[in-house]
């Protein structure tokens, strides 16, 4: 055999060896490659952390915009309520959590909401006329509402009860007051009173007054053994004042939902679907359950797993 031949064969082999070093360099099996230039770390891990959304959704749109614009009502907590740095309570911890469904668990969801200031007269025209992506505002649902807004799947069912003093144990049930011996206040004209006569049949012994402040004053002063109202607005009052607390279970029903602008030439595609999504995500991995346990039972004291309980 030629010494040529050997030497191109020779030479062949390191050829064939250099190659075969190469690309597994190249795949990550042996060496280090060489560097290459590549997105920044923290650019990387947004990246690789934030959910995908389809390109047509209004998700999307405001993944890609990086704000949500969520309208809250100051109820007071431990509902919500204004602080130095955005809201606080049990609403605003589901706008975060909505938040995190569109920019993911890693972001701070605090650096995507823009929150707007509503009242009642606002919640609903605050979402119609632009001014606010969803309304996490103690919306009642109903059909009514329905024909103005859309409204998302149920994220806490509620209902009319009593706030009474810690010292009185005397009334515990609905059927306490039936019996005409206890004395329950209710605003002149509410639904809350109207709901009472109803439910005992009249037989309740009622002292109408005309304003929330009149009924809180009757219940201190001895005036009124109870004072019925809408358990989101006795939720408030009860935490502000340690002497008072809520009893007997709801005995009218009263789903809330977070509001969404209805779409308008396909603008809110899937937002929704989307919204109950996000509500569906933290009940299964009991984020709501540890959100209520947290700012809700120590008031309301009905122990709750899921929304709807």
């Amino acid at each position: 055999m030629s010494r040529t031949r050997i030497g191109s064969r020779t030479h062949s082999r390191r050829l064939l060896a250099v190659l075969a070093a190469a690309l597994l360099t190249s795949c990550g099996l042996f060496g280090t490659p060489a560097p290459s230039p590549a997105p920044t770390e923290t650019a990387t891990a947004t990246a690789s952390t934030r959910p995908r959304l389809e390109l047509s959704t209004y998700q999307y749109a405001l993944q890609t915009k990086g704000k949500i614009r969520v309208a809250v009502k100051d109820g007071g907590m431990p509902i919500i309520m204004r602080t130095a740095g955005g809201y606080d309570g049990f609403e605003a911890e589901l706008a975060r959590e909505v938040a995190k469904a569109i920019w993911g668990q890693k972001d701070d969801p605090n650096t995507h909401i823009e929150w707007v200031s509503v009242d009642d007269s606002t919640r609903v025209s605050a979402l119609t006329s632009n001014q606010a992506d969803i309304t996490i505002a103690q919306l009642v649902t109903s059909d009514d509402l329905k024909k103005t807004i859309d409204l998302s799947d149920t994220y806490l069912k509620t209902g009319q009860r009593f706030l009474v003093k810690k010292s009185n144990e005397d009334i515990k049930e609905t059927a306490d007051v039936a019996s005409g011996e206890e004395t329950v206040c209710a605003i002149r004209g509410s639904a809350a009173e109207a709901n009472l006569r109803r439910i005992t049949n009249d037989r309740a012994k009622i002292l109408s007054l005309d304003t929330l402040e009149f009924c809180l004053q009757a219940l201190a002063s001895g005036a009124a053994d109870a004072f019925t109202s809408e358990e989101i607005v006795l939720i408030g009052l009860a935490f502000k004042d340690p002497n008072l607390k809520i009893v007997a279970k709801p005995f009218t029903e009263d789903l809330l939902a977070i509001g969404i602008k209805k779409s308008a030439n396909a603008d809110r595609q899937g937002f929704r679907e989307f919204v109950n999504g996000a509500l569906l995500r933290i009940v299964a991995d009991r984020t709501w359950a540890r959100l209520y346990a947290n700012y809700l039972l120590p008031v309301s004291g009905l122990a709750k797993q899921i929304p709807t309980d």
